[in-house]
């Protein structure tokens, strides 16, 4: 005999399922923050190649090899997310490799710390671990894209931020601790061991990813192909006009941020002669604004249009490369207190973070309909990820050029992309005709 359920028990039913989608989901954001923080590519990472020899090129390449991986694989994925009525394990898959290429690296650091083929062997190996990062980001947005509610999706992603937030804080203390050492720097084990500790929270956030209620979705019709994907990119771009603004503001701040952010700590602890210990102690100013801005981001996506948390990031986003100019002109003569204040350029780098994380995505789930975001986000990270190759360029920069000129350029980059998002209209203006 066939069940009859009532519809009051099919609202609770559904209204269980959310909160459960949401605590899963934002359990998943904050465990892989904590996860990045702990070997945050562009500190704790950087820090690692440059004490085994890597060159400016060589640690720009490493935020090349980081930011490719993770977002050019999209658009070739893409086509086939939408072939799969489930698409989580996809994310459950290549995150699962990720964690695998790491344990990888701690193992090649631990075995061989001395040995001249650890750097190339590194850069091998953490290339080929973004790479399954970059495959599981389409699946992993798409299934909380369809399980978050659209009027809680600002709220949602702040909360998520905030809590991850507040255990990142913590793991900057971690890796303060563990960065200690003498006068040559800590040994290349303690970087092995902050690698364990992020492999620990990789595989925390797949297991709350697994909890995550998926519904079946529709399957697009036809063979993917990658091909056919490529030839679309114009179409998906001269068709949807927020859309293109929204690509065009995020290439221009992501090129802004992707050739300097490696170097910051770099230039700290060079340039302003900090010790390298203080790595820790930025990524916990790094994390900590992102706590407080996600309360202030929060807010505001309540009040205030999801295209207004992209223009208010994109100013911070303008704002870190120009602060670092004045202490580049300050230099190393202003004092031990220099390295203290240069957590201010940590601090803006959060803020842009955490509103940049909210202001895409929901600016993104706004403009775009559901049948196509998949196509759509993967064609956007992919375009994104055609950026990545910049911090190579970056380093051959500064070699030549200096920091003072290097910063002064990508302020002039980031100062187009904040007019670009200005750009952006609302959703019902941007269904008129131009």
């Amino acid at each position: 005999m066939k069940q009859v359920v009532s519809k009051p028990m099919m609202e609770m039913n559904k209204d269980l399922e959310q909160r459960e989608n949401i605590r899963y989901g934002i359990l998943n954001r904050a465990f892989s923050e904590v996860g990045k923080t702990l070997a945050d590519p562009n500190i704790v990472l950087s820090l690692f190649v440059r004490q085994l020899g890597a060159s400016n090129i060589l640690v720009g390449l490493l935020s090349t090899i980081r930011y490719a991986g993770w977002f050019i694989p999209q658009i070739f994925v893409a086509g086939h997310v939408q072939h799969q009525a489930r698409r989580g394990f996809i994310y459950v898959a290549a995150e699962g490799s990720r964690c695998l290429g790491y344990l990888i690296l701690a193992a090649l650091i631990l075995a061989i710390p001395n040995s001249p083929i650890l750097l190339p062997l590194f850069f091998a190996v953490f290339a080929i671990s973004y790479l399954g990062h970059g495959v599981g980001s389409v699946p992993r947005f798409d299934v909380i894209g369809r399980a978050i509610p659209s009027s809680m999706r600002g709220s949602f992603f702040a909360r998520a931020n905030l809590i991850g937030g507040l255990l990142g804080f913590g793991a900057g203390f971690v890796v303060q601790s563990l960065l200690r050492g003498g006068a040559d720097g800590p040994s290349v084990q303690r970087y092995a061991e902050l690698i364990l500790l992020s492999i620990v929270f990789y595989l925390l956030a797949i297991g709350a990813f697994r909890r995550i209620y998926e519904h079946d979705s529709p399957i697009l019709e036809g063979k993917p192909s990658m091909w056919r994907s490529l030839r679309g990119i114009p179409s998906l771009l001269r068709v949807n006009n927020n859309y293109r603004r929204l690509v065009g503001t995020l290439m221009l701040t992501d090129i802004a941020r992707r050739v300097t952010d490696p170097f910051y700590i770099i230039f700290a602890t060079e340039i302003l002669e900090v010790p390298i210990y203080y790595a820790g102690m930025y990524l916990s100013v790094l994390v900590f604004s992102k706590i407080v801005s996600n309360v202030l981001w929060d807010w505001l996506s309540r009040w205030l249009d999801n295209r207004r948390i992209l223009q208010l990031s994109s100013a911070a986003a303008l704002a870190v490369p120009a602060l670092t100019l004045a202490f580049a002109n300050i230099g190393r003569n202003a004092g031990t207190s220099n390295g203290i204040a240069f957590a201010s350029v940590f601090m803006l780098m959060g803020v842009r973070d955490s509103g940049k994380y909210i202001g895409k995505r929901s600016v993104f789930l706004d403009i775009v309909s559901q049948e196509d975001r998949p196509i759509h986000w993967g064609t956007l990270n992919s375009l994104l990820g055609l950026a990545s190759f910049l911090p190579v360029l970056a380093g051959t920069l500064i070699d030549g050029l200096g920091y003072t000129i290097t910063f002064g350029l990508v302020s002039v980059v980031s100062l187009f992309g904040l007019w670009s998002s200005l750009r952006i209209r609302s959703v019902p203006d941007a269904l008129e005709p131009e």
